[in-house]
């Protein structure tokens, strides 16, 4: 399924807001002012726009940037962290940028502008003929990693959440398809998973799923970055549906080109969600740590943020065990997707 068909597959969207209509003007703006920047100016709009974004930033984003950041960094004192939050701006707009330049991008320009750790452990599973799992995070610039992906004939196939305004989702998919990468949309009450093992069964597709954000407040309560956090349980989901490993991954920037990470796959189709998806958080968890300020979840993550009242939360300020309450929380059993 891909372009119109996909579209008239989603449910009826609702009208547009303006401040929907506003958002998507600005966000149309930028989009096309960037695409449109010679390349020597593009190179420089990253640190321009971060800066001047965090600059403008609600306080009250900023101080959850800040909390954030404070988790993957603990060490970090005042001045420090406050130079991490504003170089994490410069890193998510690198990754606007590079989106929005996306379908001006030469696939062999970005092979030769990437580095790269552990592409083998793909190219085993690709080259066997079979299709494979691979659970990334919002970090680095993964719009151009699945694009270099492409130029491999890894056959990925990413999930997008559905966004309002509709025209921006579609402008976005077509972005990707373009690029050459499938596209399956985010349908609350779809068999998402079921899709994704028939792509991966069938057709070989490399199923990639963002792991370190739980959209539905529905995932399995885990540890990450030393404290419980909802996380999707998708990779670990399909994993015990196919028998297929997990790799984890991303796709960073590296001065004015980029660097791939793939870490080694782990073994996860015999743990029952919960402990499946506590496998790929430690993953996650390790990449994000290299890379701090290209991790751009600029929202409330963690359990305590989101669901302060939470009887997890209360054990886990109080320093007790709060694993066993966190196994009883049967929300985090389903295998729903997220992104």
């Amino acid at each position: 399924m891909s372009g119109g068909d996909l579209f008239d597959a989603l449910p009826p969207a609702a009208p547009a807001t303006l401040r929907q209509r506003l958002s998507y003007a600005r966000t149309l703006a930028v989009w096309e002012a960037a695409a449109q920047a010679p390349e020597a100016v593009a190179r420089r709009l990253p640190s321009r726009l971060g800066r001047a974004w965090y600059l403008g930033a609600p306080p009250r984003q900023r101080a959850q940037v800040r909390r954030n950041l404070a988790r993957v960094v603990p060490e970090a004192g005042g001045r420090e962290l406050t130079d991490l939050v504003r170089e994490a701006y410069v890193g998510y707009a690198r990754y606007w940028v590079d989106a929005f330049r996306l379908h001006r991008m030469d696939g062999a320009a970005v092979v030769a502008a990437a580095t790269a750790e552990g592409l083998e452990y793909v190219d085993a599973v690709r080259d066997a003929g079979q299709g494979g799992i691979f659970a990334t995070g919002h970090l680095g610039s993964w719009d151009v990693g699945a694009f270099f992906t492409t130029q491999r004939r890894w056959g990925m196939v990413v999930v997008a959440e559905v966004v309002e305004p509709r025209a921006l989702y579609e402008r976005f998919v077509r972005l990707r398809e373009e690029a050459g990468i499938a596209v399956i949309p985010l349908v609350r009450g779809g068999d998402l998973l079921g899709e994704l093992e028939h792509r991966v069964r069938e057709s070989g597709a490399l199923a990639t799923l963002l792991a370190d954000r739980d959209l539905t407040r529905q995932g399995p309560i885990v540890e990450f970055f030393g404290e419980p956090c909802r996380l999707p349980p998708g990779p670990a989901a399909l994993a015990r549906r196919t028998g297929l490993p997990v790799h984890v991954g991303a796709f960073l920037a590296a001065g004015d080109g980029y660097h791939g990470v793939v870490h080694a796959p782990i073994e996860v189709a015999d743990l029952d969600v919960v402990d499946g998806t506590q496998a790929v958080a430690r993953e996650l968890q390790a990449l994000i740590g290299r890379f701090p300020t290209q991790w751009h979840v600029f929202v409330p993550n963690w359990l305590a943020d989101r669901e302060p009242d939470h009887p997890v939360v209360h054990a886990w300020r109080a320093g007790e065990d709060w694993r066993p309450l966190a196994r009883a929380d049967r929300r985090g059993h389903t295998g729903e997707v997220s992104t």
